[in-house]
């Protein structure tokens, strides 16, 4: 078996927009300052806790911050994004070829499984592997934790390759001894790509690197 670990926002999914729209919501409502535009532009990827400590919010105003966006999230924040072109073709090829596809995302799995339903890519995915919305189980290490225990994969991570965007997707593989492709079009910067194993700067480029893995697994 030949596993696909897919991280979602800024692989599949270009979710800026609504991300950003319910982070700055977020702060007007708790009356914080905005950051730079250079740093609103790296928001997505982390869990928005994370985020919202790292402009020096203590534990409990970035709780309420949480609590906040996500019922921006609800009210419509999460439609705020369109799938990257190629991506969903390419999701349908991998299936044909027989590959095993699961998702290793930061974004809440309701929000997740409502996004990837709408684009069409829920069809092409054999495992859901998300955050809780309000749940313990919010990073990236935490999430492929889950989805290597849910399916009885702990054992095979030679057999998984993660294909993510930021450094936290190349971090919580390497948690677990998966090798990384990180994507060039979402929104990490070609320092964090540089700590993955490949790097694709286009979806035909991830295709000959998932299929030179795969030649090489035998």
């Amino acid at each position: 078996m030949s596993i696909l670990l897919l991280d979602v926002d800024g692989t599949l999914i270009d979710s800026l927009p609504g991300i950003q729209g319910g982070f700055l919501h977020t702060l007007d409502q708790l009356g914080w300052p905005h950051p730079e535009q250079e740093f609103t532009d790296r928001i997505a990827g982390p869990p928005m806790e994370v985020t919202l400590r790292s402009l020096g919010m203590s534990p409990e105003q970035a709780y309420e911050g949480l609590q906040i966006y996500l019922e921006y999230t609800r009210r419509g924040g999460w439609a705020n994004a369109t799938s990257f072109p190629g991506m969903l073709d390419l999701l349908r090829r991998w299936r044909e070829q027989g590959l095993t596809i699961a998702t290793a995302t930061s974004k809440g799995e309701g929000f997740a499984r409502l996004i990837l339903e709408r684009e069409g890519f829920l069809d092409y995915i054999d495992f859901l592997g998300a955050a809780q919305e309000d749940g313990p189980r919010r990073g990236k290490s935490a999430v492929i934790d889950y989805v290597l225990d849910a399916n009885g994969w702990a054992a095979d991570t030679h057999a998984i390759l993660m294909v993510g965007d930021r450094s936290h997707d190349i971090e919580g593989a390497a948690e677990h001894g998966i090798d990384t492709v990180a994507v060039s079009w979402g929104y990490g910067t070609p320092e964090e790509w540089a700590t993955a194993a490949h790097t694709a700067h286009t979806p035909q480029d991830l295709e000959g690197i998932v299929n030179d893995w795969l030649a090489a697994r035998g």
